[in-house]
Formats: C-alpha cells, structure tokens, sequence
C-alpha cells in the first residue's frame, strides 16, 4: 500500500510538473524559437518520421513574436510557422505547416 501510494504522489507530481510547462510564457522571439523547435519535432515523431536539419529565423513585430523555421522529412523541406503574443502562455501558440510528406 505504501508502495503504491509513493507511485500515485510520484506521477501527480510529474503530472503537475508537466502542466506547467505547457503554460509557460513566452516573452521572447528566441523562446518561441525553442518551443517551435521543441513541439513540431515532437509531431513529427508522433507520425513515426524522424526530422532532421532544423534551421529558423525568429522576429517581433510590435506584440508579436514570430518563428519561420523549416526541417528536413523523408528529403523534403516542410516550413513551420509559429507566432504568439509577447507576454502569452504557450497553450495560446499557434503553428503551421506547409510543404513536404
């Protein structure tokens, strides 16, 4: 019982810890950047293609931070574009592909 209750308070724990993450803020064009990196790879992943090569420009204009960055799939070039409001948490993020598999 003990065991099982140290396993439960150990997954709530990372459970929170994760939820966190997901609602950081993102107040710089550079952050963006590295979430845009972070989440597109992991789609990819979860289609069960590995991407490669990641290069990206990364910008604000006014409130607005922006990412345009593109990876190598399958010997393809898919674009990826991200932009959120300065100040905004990730969840509020959006992001698009374009071209390639």
């Amino acid at each position: 019982m003990k065991r099982l209750s140290m396993t439960l308070a150990c997954v709530l724990m990372v459970s929170a810890a994760m939820a966190h993450y997901e609602d950081k803020p993102i107040n710089t064009a550079s952050e963006l950047r590295d979430w845009c990196e972070a989440v597109s790879e992991a789609s990819f992943i979860g289609k069960g293609v590995r991407p490669s090569n990641w290069s990206a420009t990364f910008w604000s204009e006014g409130n607005v931070l922006l990412v345009k960055g593109s990876w190598r799939v399958e010997s393809q070039e898919v674009t990826v574009e991200c932009r959120i409001a300065r100040g905004a948490q990730t969840r509020y993020a959006t992001i698009a592909y374009s071209g390639g598999p």
